[in-house]
């Protein structure tokens, strides 16, 4: 009910998106219900909006009333679902009036700056622009993506930049693939919208070089990278655009599927034996030319995608694919005839000769994108064998390998079959058909075609073999571009216990040297310990070295990460870094709550310690006294029963054990760790509890607890008894603290605090693992023994992270969670 409640509160909070609503799907709904013909034909004339309408016809009122109209019911529903999203999302954001200024102004003034602009492309005698100044547009968009580009104004600097970095890469691929008149008035629209929302925000309207972080940087050319990859689809859906770069999306769109208008066209020319030729490519048509077609633009995508994360091997592939786009196109447009007769080129020249500025720029654009990714190389972090699953030398040496065994293979096999090729193939014949067969059909299209396969075996070959080819290139690049893998030798580990040894550490920094954790050494002689789980960098607690430094070390790694391609995630971190991060733009979540005691000032003495003396004076009652030692110290018998007490304690719970900063017996062994051990007078273990250790100068200064086992048939109060015991034999030792340790996703909310927010994900975790392993109530538990409270932070940079952090934090505690144990335990809930 109150998730009901809240979507009303919300639905109640946007009426300005709600009347748009309303008046597009009366307007469309409208116009949908009446007969084709002449009137529903009036009402498209009247409301749609071109340069014709507005000019000629003196339409004025269809540069506001072209957008309420939607001509197609399927499109109708997603407009409408748009709408919701988008401008609700706005108008929360800037309010209702402003929405309202919004709408208007960027509708009328972006639609009337492409009319401007569309008005200039005639005045120059642009053909593109003849031929669409009587198109009529209606679309809802329009106005849609203004007013979202004036929200972001509204947003903080992080959504500020990735709306409008991702919205105008997604207008701009329309705008250079397609061209549509529509293209034009969403890119005025949301400039209009930039700039308004920017003044309705009081934003300073500077020009400057934009500042931005390695990664957003490497963002910005993937999304390049991606338009160039997904561009082609928009000319293949749209083939009479007449975007700047539409002649080399549709290179990618099967030129021989209309015979005729080839055929009609051949026979106007002079070239009609030439035109054969380029029918008889329809031998190609089938499922692997369609394959061949489209796999560089996925090699295109898989590129941007390790550009994204910083990998090198994804950098130069998408250099590599762009130059190949850019000398292919080259040839095709006859700029650069190559092996074609000049027969071809003027053919060529002469089926396009309107749109040669637009060849000229579709055959010059993949080059100009290649150039700058090789200007931003510096970008992305030099190939380190250590830490890159594959170098792009390793990676270019092996795609040269799988061509020439590709292309070996396949000349073999149609070197023995010369007779399925028409006529009879020679072998000096295959070795020039064979690059041929690694490119797009349709760059191909009037291309002097001397044999063509015609038996089935030449025809199977001819077609897979740049099928195979492209898939080991996309295989390669996959692999060569996973996130690359943490590294540490062996002799770190002697490395940071030799920080801790040296105070280097905090309460709880002992655990960076458990198995899982690895190791980056700062410049400074500072540390960090991580653990990298699905592309986020977990750290374990605050970095070590000198407290002063720690704020610089963490900075530090955080761009070691980025570099990377990982996300860092700075977890159980102390008050003190967490400000210094927050200051440098960090953002923090409060994850646990760590319990310290004084053992200087403690005692069992008052009403509120009852329950502790209640548990010595049982313990001294029943026989079981404790035992300080470490676990190389203790006889086989006592080893043994440790084991089965935690072997017993797993097998109770529905989960695995976890890990990560909760200790097993694997932790335990440590021989810098103290194990306080219960055993009763028949040399039986009933519980055992570790304690971590803090160095300062060598010396043993605190004990932090970790693990925690009892047997189902001790006494009551058995771990208070235990914990007690600790505190007292520190206050006799002059150890300064005692920490009980944080009790991970649980807080003490008598507390209160400023940092109160919860991300749905961690809260989802703390809730769901609750019943399982019993956070909150372990947090009460250590609450009886009257302790300090400090909190312990999530710190990261990007809240859009946030999910994948919550992730990678659930695998790293439960590693070995399987896919049953999570669906039992989120349907027990």
């Amino acid at each position: 009910m109150s998730l009901w409640r809240r979507a009303l509160r919300l639905a109640a909070s946007i009426p300005v998106t709600w009347v748009v609503v309303a008046l597009v799907i009366t307007a469309s709904v409208v116009r949908l219900s009446l007969t084709p013909g002449r009137a529903r034909g009036g009402i498209d004339f009247l409301v749609s909006t071109g340069f014709d309408a507005v000019f000629v016809h003196h339409d004025w009122y269809s540069t506001f009333t072209s957008v309420f109209f939607v001509f197609n019911p399927v499109v109708l529903g997603v407009v409408v679902v748009a709408l919701i999203v988008g401008m609700g999302w706005s108008e929360r954001r800037m309010g209702h009036w402003r929405t309202i200024v919004v709408f208007f102004a960027v509708t009328v003034g972006g639609i009337v700056l492409g009319l401007v602009t569309e008005g200039l492309g005639i005045g120059l005698d642009l053909y593109s622009a003849e031929l669409s100044r009587w198109h009529r547009t209606t679309d809802t968009i329009i106005a849609l993506v203004g007013v979202v580009m004036a929200a972001s104004a509204f947003t903080s600097p992080l959504w500020k930049r990735r709306i409008r970095i991702v919205g105008f890469a997604a207008i701009l691929m329309f705008v250079l693939y397609s061209g549509q008149p529509s293209d034009l008035y969403r890119l005025f629209a949301a400039i209009v919208g930039l700039f308004l929302g920017m003044r309705l925000a009081r934003a300073p309207l500077r020009v400057r070089r934009p500042r931005a972080t390695r990664r957003e940087s490497r963002t910005l050319l993937a999304a390049v990278v991606a338009v160039t990859a997904l561009g082609p689809l928009v000319s293949v859906a749209s083939p009479s655009g007449s975007g700047v770069l539409n002649p080399l999306g549709l290179l990618f769109r099967d030129p021989l599927r209309d015979y005729a208008a080839i055929a009609a066209r051949c026979e106007t020319s002079d070239y009609s034996r030439h035109c054969v030729d380029a029918l008889a490519l329809s031998r190609l048509d089938g499922p692997g030319a369609v394959l061949l077609t489209f796999l560089p633009l996925v090699a295109l995508l898989v590129a941007a995608w390790g550009i994204q994360r910083g990998r090198r091997i994804g950098l130069w592939l998408a250099v590599a694919i762009n130059v190949a786009l850019a000398a292919l196109a080259a040839v095709y447009f006859g700029f650069v005839p190559f092996l074609s007769a000049s027969a071809y080129t003027a053919f060529q020249t002469t089926a396009a000769e309107d749109y040669r500025a637009y060849e000229f720029v579709s055959a010059l654009v993949p080059l100009l994108i290649a150039a700058g990714l090789v200007a931003s190389s510096r970008l992305f972090p030099v190939d380190d064998r250590a830490s890159e699953g594959m170098t792009v030398r390793r990676f270019a040496v092996l795609v040269v390998l799988e061509f020439v065994a590709v292309a070996g293979v396949y000349f073999v096999i149609v070197a023995s079959v010369p007779t399925q090729f028409t006529p009879t193939a020679s072998l000096s014949d295959l070795l020039l058909d064979l690059p041929e067969r690694f490119v797009p059909v349709g760059f191909l299209a009037f291309e002097p075609a001397d044999i063509f396969p015609s038996g089935p075996v030449a025809v199977i070959a001819s077609q897979w073999v740049g099928v195979v080819f492209w898939l080991a290139v996309i295989v390669t690049a996959v692999i060569g571009m996973r996130r690359p893998h943490p590294h540490g030798a062996e002799t770190d580990e002697a490395r940071i216990r030799s920080l801790l040894v040296a105070g280097s550490g905090g309460r709880l920094s002992w655990m960076t040297t458990w198995p899982g954790n690895h190791y980056w050494f700062a410049p400074t002689g500072g540390a960090v310990a991580y653990r990298v789980v699905n592309g986020v960098a977990v750290t374990t607690g605050d970095p070590l070295g000198p407290v002063a430094t720690h704020p610089q070390t963490a900075l530090d790694f955080a761009t070691y990460c980025t570099d990377r391609g990982w996300t860092p995630a700075f977890y159980s971190v102390t008050d003190a870094l967490r400000g210094h991060l927050t200051d440098a733009g960090w953002s923090s979540l409060q994850v646990a709550e760590e319990t310290i005691v004084r053992p200087a000032g403690w005692s069992t003495e008052g009403k509120k310690m009852q329950d502790i003396r209640t548990s010595i004076n049982r313990a001294t009652k029943e026989g079981v006294r404790a035992e300080w030692q470490s676990y190389s110290e203790l006889p086989p018998s006592i080893t043994r029963q440790i084991r089965q007490l935690s072997e017993l304690w797993v097998a109770e719970k529905d989960l695995p054990e976890m890990g990560f900063t909760l200790g097993g017996l694997d932790e335990l062994i440590d021989p810098d760790v103290r194990l306080m051990i219960a055993v009763d007078a028949d040399g039986t273990v009933q519980g055992v509890t570790s304690w971590l250790p803090t160095f300062e100068e060598g010396r043993v200064v605190g004990w932090t607890l970790d693990f925690m086992r009892r047997a189902p048939d001790s006494m009551n109060g058995l771990m208070e008894f235990l914990i007690a015991q600790a505190i007292l034999r520190a206050r006799d030792e002059g150890i300064s603290f005692v920490s009980l340790s944080g009790a991970p996703l649980a807080r003490n909310e008598d507390a209160g605090g400023a940092d109160d927010r919860s991300p749905g994900i961690l809260a989802f975790l703390s809730r769901t693992l609750e019943p399982v392993y019993g956070f909150r109530s372990l947090l009460r538990f250590k609450m009886k023994f009257r302790p300090e409270f400090e909190s312990l932070h999530l710190c990261y940079l990007d809240p859009l992270t946030l999910p994948a952090i919550g992730l990678a934090l659930t695998r790293a505690y439960l590693p070995t969670l399987s896919a049953r144990q999570a669906l039992r335990t989120l349907s027990a809930r």
